[in-house]
C-alpha cells in the first residue's frame, strides 16, 4: 500500500518510522534552485521557476516518473526522478506562473518592472519556453503584480498590485478591455476568478471585493480582518461554485487566523478559527491557502514554518478557537535543512486536480515533495 522513495539522513530515521503509516505515496526530489511556484500542466507535469533575484532564473516543465502515474499493474517502472520536458531561462525572478487552459502559454509576474510576462511551451524548439510578449501592469514599489486567469473563447488575465491598477487585458492582441473604478490604493494581495465575468480581489490589509468586468465599480466588498482578528496580512483563495452552490472564499491572515465567507456576503464570516502555527519570519511572504478541489470541506496552509497543514473545516464554527490540523506534512524539515543546521521554509504547495490526497510541496532548500496522505480517522 504504501511506497516510499526518499533520500534521507540518520537523523530523519526517527521521523520516517513515525510517519510512513500516515502516508500511501512520498517522495523527495531536489531542483537545481527552490521555487515559489508549482503550476501543472495536465495530471503527469508542473512548471515550477526560480525567484533569485540576483541571477538567471530557470523555467521548467518537469515530466512525474511512471511510477507516480500509472494506477494499475505497475510492475517494474525504472524512471523514479522526474524529466525536464520543456525549459527556459528568466532573467527576472517568478513569483506567480500560471498556465493558459487548453493553450502552450504561460503568464508569469514578479517584483520586476511592472509586466505580465506571456510565454510560450515549445516555441521555435519544441523542448524550449521562451517568452513572446508582455502585458504593461502598473506595480508599485511596495508590492509585485497578481494576476489570474480563466479559460474563455478569448483567454484574459485580470492583473494588478493595487487597487487602483486592476485591470482586464486580453492574451493575444494584449487590448485592455477593463479597468477597476476604484480611487482608493491598497496593496493587493491575491486575484481570482468566480466565473469568466467575476473576479475577487483580497487586499493585504483583509479587504474582500467582487468586482464584475461588465460593470465599472464593485459589485460588493467587505472586510475580513474584522478587530478580533488584528492587523496581519492576508491572503485569499476561492473555491469556485456550481449550479447547486456558491463560492466560497477561505482567508488566510499572518498571525494563522481562517476566515471562510460565502460571495454573497463577504462582511460576515460563516467559520473563523486559528491554526496552531509555528511563529517565524514572514518577510518572504510565502504565505499560502489551497481548498482542496477533490475534498468536501478541506483546505490547506504552508509558508509559517517547515510544513504544509491540512485542516477539516466542516465543523468549525466563528468563535475563532484554536484548531488542530487533520494532517501536518513535516517532511521538508527532516529530510532537508542547511549545512548550517537551519530549517527551511516551505515556498508553496498545490492540490494534485484529481487526485484527492496528492499535494505537492516545495521549500527554500530546493525540495520538492509529491506525497499522498492518508486520513487515519476517516480510514482513507
Amino acid at each position: 500500500m504504501s511506497s516510499i522513495v526518499l533520500v534521507y539522513s540518520m537523523d530523519s530515521e526517527d521521523w520516517m518510522v513515525e510517519s510512513i503509516r500516515l502516508y500511501k505515496d512520498l517522495h523527495d526530489f531536489e531542483l537545481q534552485n527552490p521555487t515559489r511556484v508549482i503550476e501543472w500542466i495536465g495530471e503527469k507535469s508542473i512548471c515550477v521557476a526560480g525567484y533569485n533575484g540576483t541571477k538567471t532564473n530557470e523555467i521548467l516543465q518537469l515530466l512525474f516518473p511512471q511510477k507516480l502515474h500509472v494506477t494499475e499493474n505497475q510492475g517494474l517502472c525504472p524512471e523514479r526522478d522526474l524529466k525536464v520536458e520543456h525549459g527556459g531561462f528568466s532573467e527576472q525572478p517568478i513569483y506567480s506562473l500560471i498556465h493558459i487552459p487548453d493553450s502552450s502559454l504561460l503568464l508569469m509576474s514578479g517584483p520586476a518592472a511592472g509586466l505580465v510576462q506571456i510565454w510560450q511551451i515549445g516555441a521555435e524548439h519544441k523542448d524550449v519556453i521562451k517568452r513572446t510578449s508582455y502585458i504593461q501592469s502598473d506595480a508599485s514599489n511596495e508590492t509585485w503584480t497578481k494576476i489570474a486567469t480563466t479559460a474563455t473563447a478569448s483567454p484574459c488575465v485580470v492583473h494588478g498590485s493595487q487597487t487602483n491598477n486592476v485591470h482586464l487585458t486580453e492574451i493575444e492582441s494584449t487590448k485592455r478591455i477593463y479597468t477597476l473604478a476604484v480611487s482608493c490604493s491598497e496593496a493587493v494581495s491575491t486575484l481570482s476568478f468566480l466565473d469568466p465575468n467575476t473576479f475577487h480581489l483580497c487586499c493585504l490589509s483583509g479587504r474582500q471585493i467582487i468586482a464584475d468586468v461588465r460593470q465599472p465599480g464593485i459589485s460588493c466588498e467587505g472586510r475580513v480582518a474584522l478587530p478580533a482578528l488584528s492587523s496581519g496580512h492576508w491572503c485569499a483563495a476561492v473555491k469556485p461554485g456550481n449550479q447547486d452552490t456558491h463560492s466560497v472564499i477561505a482567508s488566510l491572515s499572518s498571525e494563522g487566523h481562517i476566515t471562510v465567507t460565502d460571495t454573497r456576503n463577504l462582511v460576515t464570516p460563516l467559520k473563523c478559527a486559528k491554526g496552531k502555527l509555528s511563529k517565524s519570519d514572514l518577510s518572504q511572504n510565502f504565505m499560502c491557502i489551497r481548498w482542496a478541489p477533490r475534498l468536501e470541506d478541506c483546505i490547506s496552509i504552508s509558508g509559517f514554518d517547515s510544513a504544509v497543514h491540512i485542516y477539516d473545516i466542516k465543523h468549525w464554527d466563528t468563535a475563532g478557537k484554536e484548531m488542530d490540523a487533520l494532517f501536518s506534512h513535516r517532511g521538508h524539515c527532516f529530510l532537508g535543512g542547511g549545512d548550517d543546521g537551519s530549517v527551511p521554509s516551505v515556498t508553496t504547495h498545490s492540490w494534485h486536480p484529481w487526485r484527492e490526497r496528492t499535494l505537492v510541496s516545495a521549500a527554500s532548500d530546493s525540495s520538492l515533495h509529491i506525497w499522498d496522505w492518508l486520513d487515519i480517522a476517516a480510514g482513507h
